[in-house]
C-alpha cells in the first residue's frame, strides 16, 4: 500500500477495467499495456488474475474483454437500488405526460450516471444508454446535481477535470457555470439547451431522500424545438411535479 492507503495493484486493475469499459471491444495484451502505460509483464499478470476471477475474459484471438462476473456484480448493484422499482411508475407517468423520454440519474464522482428510463410511445425515439457516464457541466442532470453541492466542491471538481466543449452552447467558464448553478438551485430545476448534443433539450428536477438530501435527478429529454415552447414549459412543470411525488414516496 502507498502512503495514501491505496493498494497499487488494485488501482492498476481498475485502470484496465476502465479502459476496456470505454473501448467496448477486446484489446490485445500489447494494446492494453500501451493504453494503461504498464509493462507487458505487469499487464499480463493483472489480466490473467482478473480472467481467472471472471472479471475479464479472453477471446479466441487472445485479446481481453470484460467478463460476465461484472454483469453479475452490476445486477447485484441494480437489485440494491430500491429506487429503481419505486421510480418506475413515475418515469412511465412522466413519459406519458410529456410525450418524451424520462430518465433517473445519480451523481458518481465526476459524472452523472443514468440507471433507469421510460421511453415515450410518440415522437422520435431517444434510447438512453443506461450506465453511461454523462458530463456534469452541460447536461440538465449534471447541472442539477451540481447545484446542490457546496460551491467549493464544484470548483474542486472543475479544477480536477476541465470541462470539454461538446457544442457551441456548452458552458465551460467556471464563473458562468457557478452563476447558472445558483439560479438552478433557486428555481428548483435545470435545463439543457443543446449544450451536450445539438438539438437535444432536457429538464431535470431534484429527487430527495428520506434525509432531505438530493440523491437523484429526474429528467425529461427530447428533441423539443426550443426551451420557450409550450410543450417544453409543460415538460418542466410535469418533471418538477413527478420529482416531488417521487421524493414524497421515498420518505
Amino acid at each position: 500500500m502507498d502512503n495514501k492507503g491505496k493498494v497499487k495493484s488494485l488501482d492498476k486493475a481498475m485502470d484496465i477495467l476502465d479502459i476496456l469499459c470505454k473501448e467496448r471491444r477486446g484489446l490485445s495484451l500489447s494494446e492494453l499495456s500501451l493504453r494503461c502505460g504498464y509493462p507487458k509483464s505487469t499487464t499480463h499478470a493483472l489480466a490473467s488474475t482478473m480472467r481467472d476471477r471472471g472479471v475479464l475474459r479472453q477471446l479466441p484471438d487472445g485479446s481481453y474483454a470484460l467478463g460476465m462476473r461484472l454483469f453479475e456484480y452490476g445486477s447485484a448493484v441494480s437489485r440494491g437500488f430500491d429506487i429503481s422499482a419505486l421510480a418506475r411508475p413515475y418515469l412511465e407517468s412522466l413519459s406519458s405526460l410529456t410525450g418524451a423520454n424520462s430518465v433517473i440519474t445519480l451523481l458518481d464522482g465526476f459524472s452523472a450516471v443514468s440507471f433507469d428510463y421510460a421511453v415515450s410511445s410518440s415522437g422520435v425515439q431517444i434510447i438512453p444508454e443506461i450506465g453511461v457516464r454523462l458530463p456534469l457541466h452541460c447536461t440538465s442532470q449534471g447541472k442539477l446535481l451540481l447545484s446542490f453541492l457546496p460551491q467549493n466542491k464544484v470548483i474542486s471538481l472543475y479544477r480536477r477535470q476541465e470541462p470539454r466543449r461538446y457544442t457551441p452552447h456548452t458552458i465551460a467558464d467556471i464563473d458562468t457555470l457557478l452563476s447558472q448553478l445558483e439560479k438552478i438551485h433557486s428555481q428548483g430545476y435545470a435545463v439543457e439547451d443543446g449544450e451536450y448534443k445539438v438539438g437535444l433539450r432536457s429538464v431535470s428536477a431534484p429527487v430527495y431522500d428520506n434525509m432531505g438530501a438530493v440523491k437523484y435527478a429526474l429528467t425529461t429529454v427530447g428533441f423539443f424545438r426550443r426551451v420557450s415552447t409550450e410543450d417544453f414549459l409543460s415538460a418542466v412543470d410535469c418533471t418538477v411535479k413527478q420529482a416531488g411525488m417521487l421524493s414524497t414516496a421515498l420518505y
